[in-house]
């Protein structure tokens, strides 16, 4: 089997936490290349994880390397769709971090252009792959949760806004926090009941908590210069009927005891939810036994890590020219989505897709 030699743009904490650390550990992949406009950072990078990568503060340049097979955008969210078009264009796979891009029509772009140039494209929705919504969708797969017809998609932290980046400057991210954890709760969901058909959107936005930046755990931030919603909420209607009610959220004074993305699943047969601490691992199945209502608890203990775990599909796709784990397909949607509760949030009207 081949080396893949990869090509980094953006070398912030997501390049450095989730895709570097995964693909050093691939001995069918070369880091070949780091791209930012910081070049201290690809240098800092080299020398935390032992590359001899060239360095560009170019990404153009970058994209047009001829030794590169694959391209990581690991930017802000403007500069998802024209990084990954030029990726393309130059006849690189891309994998491209959430939210794919900050609008429909960007994404279709996207998939257009990788179409044309026969190469793969996925975005980092990586989520949905810890062992309890893994479980979670092989029960409902099975038929064991009978009819689903209402899930709730929950990423409340108390005080954990990223500080950091852009991520609090609208023209520079594209958005707040459903740019940020809503791409993931909206996936979430979907992907769990395999159903990305909508009907329509009804969301909400807030931004009451921006001058209230003490005790944040990432740091403080200005609130003069916080120009985009820290907490939403929205009711997405699936063409089966099925619904979905979704809520992020930056800052918050409540507890959620799961300290990340979290679904809760009703059906027909029975209901099943993430918990606790452990929440990416801890089920609670309720359903009637014996003539009664039950719940059992349960923690799965096979390890799986969602960094690892979408990064070594993506790599293996292109390896034996398979399917990415996520689909570009997938992602667009999500996008759509945001897009659409952004427009509720904004008329009060309920959008029609």
């Amino acid at each position: 089997m081949r080396k893949l030699k990869v090509g980094v743009i953006g070398i912030g904490v997501i390049a450095t936490t989730k895709h570097i650390p995964a693909l050093v550990k691939r001995e069918d992949v070369e880091i070949a290349a780091l791209c930012d406009i910081d070049t201290a950072l690809c240098e800092k990078a080299n020398a935390d994880f032992g590359l001899e990568a060239k360095v560009y503060a170019d990404y153009r340049e970058l994209c047009k390397d001829r030794e590169l097979d694959v391209v990581h955008v690991c930017t802000p969210n403007p500069l998802h769709c024209p990084m990954t078009l030029e990726a393309l264009k130059n006849g690189k796979h891309v994998h491209c971090e959430k939210p794919m891009a900050c609008t429909y029509e960007d994404t279709q772009k996207m998939i257009r252009a990788a179409k044309e140039a026969g190469k793969k494209l996925t975005v980092g929705l990586q989520w949905r792959y810890n062992p309890a919504p893994m479980k979670m969708k092989e029960m409902y797969d099975n038929g064991e949760l009978g009819e689903v017809y209402y899930v709730k998609s929950q990423q409340l932290r108390p005080r954990r806004l990223p500080a950091y980046g852009v991520y609090t400057n609208k023209e520079a991210n594209g958005g707040g926090v459903l740019m940020d954890g809503g791409p993931h709760s909206i996936d979430l969901p979907m992907w769990i009941t395999s159903n990305y058909e909508v009907e329509s959107v009804r969301g909400v936005s807030f931004d009451k908590m921006k001058y209230n930046t003490e005790g944040n755990a990432l740091g403080p931030w200005d609130p003069e210069k916080f120009d985009v919603e820290d907490t939403a909420m929205a009711m997405i209607t699936m063409k089966n009927g099925m619904m979905i009610y979704m809520e992020t959220a930056w800052i918050t004074n409540m507890i959620q005891d799961a300290p990340g993305v979290v679904a809760s699943l009703a059906g027909t047969k029975a209901g099943v939810d993430m918990f606790g601490p452990k929440f990416e691992a801890s089920l609670r199945v309720t359903k009637m036994t014996d003539g009664e209502l039950k719940t059992e608890v349960s923690t799965i203990d096979e390890p799986v890590n969602m960094n690892e775990y979408d990064i070594n599909h993506w790599i293996d796709s292109i390896q034996n020219d398979g399917q990415p784990a996520v689909l570009p397909e997938q992602a667009a949607v999500v996008t759509r989505v945001i897009e659409a509760i952004y427009e509720s949030a904004s008329t009060g009207k309920t959008i029609f897709f």
